[in-house]
């Protein structure tokens, strides 16, 4: 259930986001910050990504056996 939590907590950041930096360059084209907010994009996803590989890896490495 917390796991479950914590990617719908990421999913709605990474929405959240993305739909904030479009309407910033829409709106303010000629923001330079407005690059900022992919960049951040960017790490959340990667974040998701490493603990996805870490959960995968460690099952894995430790195999339940009877």
């Amino acid at each position: 259930m917390k796991l479950l939590i914590k990617y719908l907590i990421y999913s709605l950041v990474m929405v959240t986001i993305l739909i904030i930096s479009l309407n910033i360059f829409r709106d303010h084209p000629e923001a330079q910050f407005a690059f900022i907010f992919p960049g951040i994009f960017l790490v959340v996803f990667s974040k998701i990504m490493d603990d996805t590989v870490r959960n995968i890896a460690k099952h894995v490495r430790h195999p339940k056996f009877r």
